[in-house]
């Protein structure tokens, strides 16, 4: 009983990382295309958000001019409204009843071409918002973010279900991928964070990079991995599983939430605390810190260390299968809340303003950020209890606690603002 108990505790990835896998030659290069396709979704399905985050100097400098509305400038509305349409589409996606009456080809090939249409939006609310119409070129803005929060939380719901009916390795892929569109994101916003031009490209040739999501998805369906495994199969609401001749108890799919609070929860609970606490402070907090030139260089170190964090457990040696401790990892993150704000308050002291600091104390926070919640997410669907078909759902309900937790952390940055001085540091 005391064996069983302690094992209990341990949730460890047990399926092989497709690309070092000894398979024969054909097998290894359907295991290839299939990943590089999940590094493509990765980067696609958070693309939107990336550029959006890149360029939030530019919005609440250049278009809102440092305004601040009901008491708080554009970086927390932004996130505020990305992450409600997140957590709202994503909640509706962890029905399984919801799931089977909408096909998976619908809700992939929609919300890429949503986050596309919300990016043109954006820029067109850059475009023509002028001194004399803030309030309503802020109301377009915030409304075209929530469309890309609302498509893109449908987007990863789909991915991340996906990966969860495959195989761990696959969610890390998801997760590298969405770092690596921090990365090329936070370039493109190092460059042309002040230019037009460079802001009408970059929002342009991101929404036609969200187009061609719909031609890698048809790639996907058509790899012999995702046929075999009958990942895209229909999903069958609880109810419809139960025959008349056999015990309901036996035979009875589990419904989400029973999932969820008998199996799941440890690495959602995990993943929701890794973004709860980052999002309390990023991009808020953090575009508030001295002097406000530095800050989207904070943005984009942020977006190049998070993606190094999120391929760290590709070494062995930094890969950890015990679930307790990426939970500790993640609770041990709450120390960076009274820090970033400590910096943001004490704007004026020379502590607070170190360039070594502030870098220092991003490169932390970036890197754990990416690295413990890769970690969870490859742990949830291989947590003990859950079965070979509730991987999927467990897959969207790792997908919903990280985006519950970005929404959480963003109304608990709005909190931190409290008190503090209206200052514009544009």
């Amino acid at each position: 009983m005391a064996r069983a108990m302690a094992d209990s505790e341990v949730w460890s990835i047990g399926s092989i990382d497709p690309m070092t896998e000894e398979m024969n030659p054909t097998r290894a290069l359907q295991s290839r295309r299939l990943q590089a396709c999940f590094y493509f979704t990765g980067v696609a399905s958070l693309l939107g958000w990336q550029i959006i985050l890149s360029f939030t100097h530019s919005f609440d400098c250049t278009l809102f001019l440092g305004k601040r509305f009901a008491g708080a400038g554009w970086a927390f509305w932004c996130s505020m409204a990305y992450s409600l349409a997140v957590n709202i589409t994503q909640l509706v996606l962890t029905s399984r009843r919801v799931l089977s009456r909408i096909p998976f080809a619908v809700r992939w090939n929609v919300a890429a071409i949503c986050v596309a249409l919300s990016l043109i939006g954006l820029l067109l609310c850059h475009i023509y918002t002028t001194p004399d119409t803030l309030e309503m070129g802020f109301a377009m803005a915030v409304a075209c973010v929530s469309l890309t929060g609302a498509a893109s939380g449908i987007w990863q719901a789909c991915a991340f279900g996906l990966a969860g009916c495959l195989s761990p390795w696959f969610a890390q892929a998801l997760m590298f991928g969405q770092g690596l569109g921090g990365v090329f994101s936070s370039i493109i916003g190092a460059a042309f964070s002040t230019s037009r031009s460079g802001l009408i490209f970059s929002f342009t040739f991101a929404a036609v990079f969200e187009l061609l999501g719909i031609p890698i998805f048809y790639q996907m369906i058509r790899n012999p991995i995702v046929q075999e495994a009958g990942a895209l199969k229909p999903c069958a609401p609880a109810e419809s599983q139960v025959t008349p001749s056999s015990s309901p108890v036996l035979t009875r799919a589990r419904s989400s939430r029973e999932i969820l609070v008998q199996n799941a929860w440890p690495q959602a609970l995990t993943v929701m605390a890794v973004f709860t606490v980052s999002f309390t402070v990023f991009p808020g907090v953090t575009s508030r810190l001295s002097p406000g030139a530095r800050v989207p260089v904070l943005i984009s170190l942020f977006q190049i260390m998070d993606p190094v964090g999120r391929f760290a457990p590709k070494w062995s040696v930094l890969r950890i299968s015990e679930g307790y401790v990426v939970s500790f990892l993640a609770g041990l993150r709450i120390l960076f809340i009274p820090l970033f704000i400590a910096m943001q308050r004490e704007s004026l002291q020379s502590w607070a303003q170190s360039d070594v600091l502030q870098f220092a104390v991003m490169v932390a926070f970036a890197f754990s950020n990416g690295y413990v919640s890769t970690l969870s997410m490859m742990l949830g669907p291989e947590q003990r209890g859950v079965s070979a078909d509730e991987r999927e759902p467990v897959g969207t309900m790792m997908s919903l606690s990280l985006v519950f937790g970005i929404w959480l952390g963003s109304v608990l940055g709005l909190m931190t603002q409290v008190g503090v001085q209206d200052v514009n540091t544009c």
